[in-house]
């Protein structure tokens, strides 16, 4: 043998450590990444056209029932990846390579790949395996099974930022994976369960879990519910917060998740310019409390504590003021908390609150109470000011406090019953 082929073969068949990572990676994920190119291809171009044709060389010496899978789940994404794959096809001498070969041809635009396709073929019938010539009537295709669509439903979100997010992905050969997780947008990842079952059975649970909860679950895009996961592990992993063996073990599985920082859903159907010059949406978004899904929005105890003893205060003032005077005195301190309360990191918070509720209000077909969120929502890219405090805002401090006062005189009212003795 020549010198100049043996280095060539060893240019060919040498394995890096990088390429050994992968293949090793690769084995381990084989199921899972056949099912969405996006899990491989990023790493494979991280990977000199050298060391891509080691990869595929070595990758079709594993027996694996999924390598095809993952093949076919490679084409037509990349031109030089298909070079690559092309060339390299032609020193597997197996009918799965030739009938890849075949299905590349067949959809590729590419002339480049076209003839590396054609030059494969004919390497395959010089080392005796029995190929047509693309443009003949080509082998049998292996066709992998189609897969039913993924599905996403996402719940509305509570006075503490959280919510579930279902997402139902669908598996080879057959059953979905349904993951249940519960995100928090300051804590992460709350809770996580997960399992496998029909697509009938799937849909069993879900119909189960609406009725557990009073709240109205509404579809979403899956990508999008799996963003929101993503976002949140990340969330979790700023805070320390490790994340539990059941996430990481079903993590493969779950697909690939909306590029982050996600734009929220709403702006699939409403542009923010539409609602952002509508002042008259801004002023009516006190009126969101009266929606199924605001109600129960309150600030926590120890925020509103302050001002609750404030408006304490001016209410039981030994000061003669009148009427008007105590109003206008607790009216300041309502404007007072707005201001304080909400500085620009707790605003951006519930900015995408407002727009997140804006989707789940629309899904519920209530597009008015959708736009007036959507507006309040950016409304908040400004800082209220004392004389013009956010109509939102105000209204969730007046509730909060509100709320607080009245527990209090019921937990008084107890009290003083308790102690009246019965003849």
């Amino acid at each position: 043998m020549s010198k100049r082929k043996k280095a060539a073969e060893k240019k060919v068949f040498s394995i890096s450590p990088q390429v050994e990572n992968l293949l090793k990676e690769t084995k381990d994920h084989m199921e899972f990444w056949a099912k969405d190119r996006e899990l491989l291809l990023p790493r494979l171009q991280l990977l000199s056209l050298d060391q891509q044709q080691a990869f595929f060389l070595n990758l079709y010496k594993q027996e694996n029932d999924n390598l095809l899978l993952l093949l076919e789940a490679l084409c037509g994404k990349e031109e030089m990846v298909d070079l690559v794959l092309a060339s390299t096809l032609g020193h597997w001498v197996s009918p799965q390579a030739a009938a890849l070969l075949h299905r590349m041809a067949a959809a590729t635009p590419s002339k480049t790949v076209a003839k590396s396709i054609r030059k494969a073929i004919f390497r395959l019938k010089s080392m005796g395996l029995a190929v047509e010539e693309v443009g003949g009537t080509p082998p049998a295709v292996f066709q992998p099974p189609r897969l039913a669509p993924a599905e996403g439903f996402l719940s509305p979100i509570d006075p503490s930022g959280s919510r579930f997010v279902l997402l139902f992905q669908p598996q080879i050969p057959q059953g979905v994976a349904v993951m249940n997780t519960l995100i928090s947008d300051s804590e992460g990842i709350v809770d996580f369960n997960a399992f496998e079952t029909s697509r009938k059975n799937s849909h069993e649970y879900l119909t189960a879990f609406q009725m557990e909860y009073p709240f109205k679950l509404v579809e979403a895009d899956p990508a999008y519910c799996l963003g929101l996961i993503t976002e949140s592990y990340e969330i979790g992993q700023r805070k320390g917060k490790p994340p539990s063996a059941d996430f990481l073990k079903w993590r493969p599985l779950m697909g690939t998740p909306a590029p982050l920082p996600l734009k929220p859903l709403i702006y699939q159907y409403i542009k923010e310019e539409e609602v952002k010059s509508r002042l008259d949406l801004l002023d009516r978004s006190g009126s969101l409390f009266q929606t199924a899904s605001f109600p129960n929005w309150t600030l926590s105890e120890e925020e509103a504590q302050k001002y609750l003893n404030l408006v304490k205060e001016a209410s039981t003032s030994r000061l003669i003021l009148s009427p008007y005077q105590k109003e206008s005195r607790i009216e300041d301190i309502y404007r007072q908390a707005v201001q304080e309360v909400f500085d620009e990191s707790r605003r951006l918070l519930y900015r995408r609150r407002l727009e997140e509720m804006a989707y789940c209000l629309l899904q519920e077909e209530k597009e008015p109470e959708a736009q007036i969120s959507l507006a309040a929502a950016v409304g908040l890219e400004k800082e209220s000011g004392l004389l013009t405090p956010h109509p939102f805002l105000l209204e969730l401090v007046k509730r909060s406090l509100g709320a607080l006062i009245e527990r209090a005189e019921e937990e008084k009212r107890k009290k003083e019953s308790g102690l009246i003795v019965k003849p």
